[in-house]
């Protein structure tokens, strides 16, 4: 009669360990991994404007101003640059033609950025946005005012993209909203 009792009780066990072994197994297949210790650095991308300008002390109908800007790459990083210059009197702007330069640089209405084509390198400087402000002959002497050229650069690392475009498209799908 005993060896009867432990059959079932054999089995049970033996059923019981069996399940418990293909679990563990199961866990340790699952558990496993690898270890990757990753590092990252913060980019080095700082930029400035090194702008020749001298203001004029009164301003004529026909004036040529000079104003040459440009973009310089002081960072540690090659960059692409974007640059928006703004008139601080609208009323002044329409008298006004600026000698943009659109070989070097694209002109995005939606945005209002002159974005520089190439890749900024470390230590490099743009060519000029521009160079001169020229005052309409036709402006009324009553209508002549003192305004500034307010010039507005950001720059955005260049590595991992082959084009300004998609540099700075990267840059607008990351922005929050």
């Amino acid at each position: 009669m005993k060896k009867k009792k432990w059959k079932p009780f054999l089995i049970a066990s033996i059923a019981v360990l069996l399940i418990a072994s293909i679990g563990i197994g199961i866990y340790a297949f699952l558990s496993d991994g690898d270890t990757a210790n990753n590092r990252t650095t913060i980019g080095g991308v700082t930029t400035d404007i090194p702008e020749k300008f001298t203001p004029p002390d009164d301003i004529k109908p026909g004036d040529v101003i000079t104003k040459d800007v440009k973009i310089r790459n002081t960072g540690k990083d090659d960059c692409y640059v974007r640059v928006r210059s703004l008139f601080s009197d609208s009323d002044m702007e329409k008298y006004c033609t600026v000698n943009y330069n659109s070989t070097d640089f694209t002109y995005n209405k939606n945005d209002g950025y002159y974005y520089y084509k190439k890749v900024l390198k470390k230590g490099e400087t743009t060519p000029s946005l521009f160079t001169t402000v020229t005052i309409s002959k036709n402006i009324p002497q009553d209508e002549i005012k003192k305004f500034d050229i307010i010039v507005y650069q950001e720059s955005y690392q260049s590595y991992g993209f082959d084009s300004y475009q998609a540099a700075w498209d990267h840059y607008h799908r990351n922005q929050k909203n």
